[in-house]
């Protein structure tokens, strides 16, 4: 049972720092990183902190991995980094819940094996101080929902295949909104479980609306037409 539990912990702290740590890693080489499914990871997170929780309950666990103590002494503050990185990208109730359960599971975690004692404290402190923020995200997110809303409307595959341009209706409800392009370069790693793309390029921003009457088309690689006027991809 106990070599049970040391793979649901390490599976658990990998799945709670995956998508922060993909961001952050993506980020310092100009890539961006996406979850394939936030809602799939959102559950299976939640699910597997509550079956280690009862496991432990259940069968009363010692951990004397040194490696995993000190991975639980830090894993509550990164499990809310994580819920809050899931409401912004999709803030949905299930995912919310989900999110926050698992949060809850590592404070648990945390409490109960994080070693040694002042690393515990210090990310239980840090912890306890980002709880009432992310309760109001998720509030706020819970009650409105997500205002903005990206809608790809066109997509135009430069000649080689390279590149591929994307109009954008972005409507920000009573804000109004624009009409963006970007230009993504085909590629990037695509796994089971996330992918990791180059950060789109944004050449235009309109009025909210202009796409409907837009006239976009490649000259080559190197230049998107619209309106009539050339813009340079870099």
């Amino acid at each position: 049972m106990k070599k049970t539990a040391s793979i649901l912990m390490w599976l658990l702290f990998i799945l709670t720092i995956l998508y922060p740590a993909g961001i952050l890693i993506a980020a310092c080489f100009g890539y961006g990183f996406e979850l394939i499914s936030i809602s799939a990871f959102a559950i299976v997170i939640a699910v597997l902190s509550i079956c280690i929780v009862v496991h432990d309950n259940v069968y009363k666990n010692t951990l004397e991995n040194k490696v995993l103590q000190i991975l639980f002494a830090i894993i509550s503050p990164f499990s809310l980094i994580n819920a809050v990185l899931y409401i912004f990208e999709y803030p949905k109730i299930w995912v919310i819940a989900g999110v926050l359960i698992s949060a809850g599971c590592c404070f648990y975690l945390t409490i109960q094996y994080g070693k040694p004692l002042a690393l515990k404290m210090i990310a239980l402190t840090l912890s306890a101080l980002m709880v009432l923020p992310i309760g109001f995200i998720s509030f706020i997110f819970l009650i409105f929902g997500n205002i903005g809303q990206n809608t790809v409307v066109q997509t135009v595959e430069s000649p080689s295949g390279k590149y591929c341009a994307r109009v954008i209706d972005s409507d920000q409800g009573a804000l109004g909104g624009d009409t963006l392009v970007d230009v993504y370069e085909k590629g990037g790693i695509h796994a089971i479980l996330f992918k990791i793309e180059k950060k789109p390029q944004r050449v235009y921003s309109g009025d909210w609306g202009e796409f409907k009457n837009m006239q976009i088309a490649w000259k080559d690689d190197e230049c998107l037409i619209i309106n009539s006027t050339e813009y340079k991809i870099q």
